[in-house]
């Protein structure tokens, strides 16, 4: 019975190669009914510039943590269709990072939303703090409208099934109260416990407060500490708030989820069509 078991589920997983080599597109959850894919121009445009052709067979995600097979049979400006023929669940992170980072500067907090949500944070929120750059608090609504095509793009690059939250600029205490809802709740600090230490119960969710380039202030450091926020040793990393955040939210992932082969490989679970 056990060996009829496994063949069952071996066969309703996606082939492994196929599925790393079809295009994964996140489509809005109303163009996913009656067993077709269908969408609109918009959509339809982004898809034919992405390469999606008649023939083809694709991923699409609505954001649910389904990800579903489509053969696509029509693909032009005006629109985008396809039937869908199964459904898995997309592989996601087994512990759910929120990021709360210092204001940085656009360019900057524009390269930790593609190279955050690659990695797997689930929600980045951007802490307006005293040493935060002033041209960062000036940033143009330009710049806030590109961020969710920027962590769409990195997530259907980086084979994620969810699309990470994204925040608006909030002050220090609101951040604080906004954590509480995380298992536990992490600040990089100098003299902080070292990692092992800090997650040694094994968080299902975590808040991590990364500073802006010049630090938290010692004001900010001491209302981190008295709302319970554990003191954490960043791991060496060069100086650049990105990398330095990046750094350490790749520590947390590797103490906590010890790389699996199959890990990045697809394996998600079986279908229901």
């Amino acid at each position: 019975a056990g060996r009829l078991v496994r063949a069952r589920r071996q066969a309703t997983r996606p082939p492994r190669l196929m599925s790393r080599a079809r295009r994964r597109l996140f489509v809005p959850a109303s163009a996913l009914a009656g067993g077709r894919l269908d969408l609109a121009p918009e959509d339809a445009r982004r898809a034919l510039w992405l390469g999606v052709r008649a023939g083809d067979e694709i991923l699409a995600l609505d954001d649910s943590g389904w990800s579903w097979s489509v053969l696509v049979d029509r693909c032009d400006a005006t629109g985008c269709s396809g039937q869908l023929t199964g459904r898995w669940l997309a592989s996601e992170r087994r512990t759910k990072i929120t990021l709360y980072v210092g204001v940085l500067h656009p360019y900057d907090y524009r390269r930790l939303l593609v190279a955050g949500t690659d990695v797997g944070i689930v929600a980045f929120v951007p802490v307006i703090a005293d040493h935060s750059p002033i041209a960062a608090l000036g940033g143009s609504d330009h710049d806030e409208a590109a961020w969710p095509r920027l962590v769409r793009d990195a997530a259907e690059a980086g084979g994620r099934g969810r699309l990470p939250l994204l925040s608006a600029p909030m002050m220090l205490d609101h951040a604080l109260d906004d954590v509480a809802r995380q298992a536990i709740a992490l600040a990089v600090a100098a003299g902080g416990l070292p990692l092992e230490e800090a997650l040694v119960g094994r968080p299902f969710s975590i808040g991590v407060f990364c500073p802006p380039a010049a630090g938290f202030s010692a004001a900010e450091a001491d209302r981190l500490q008295r709302q319970g926020v554990t003191p954490v040793r960043a791991p060496s990393a060069p100086p650049d708030p990105v990398l330095a955040a990046l750094t350490l939210v790749r520590r947390i992932y590797h103490l906590l989820e010890p790389e699996e082969p199959d890990a990045q490989a697809g394996s998600d679970g079986p279908s229901e069509l």
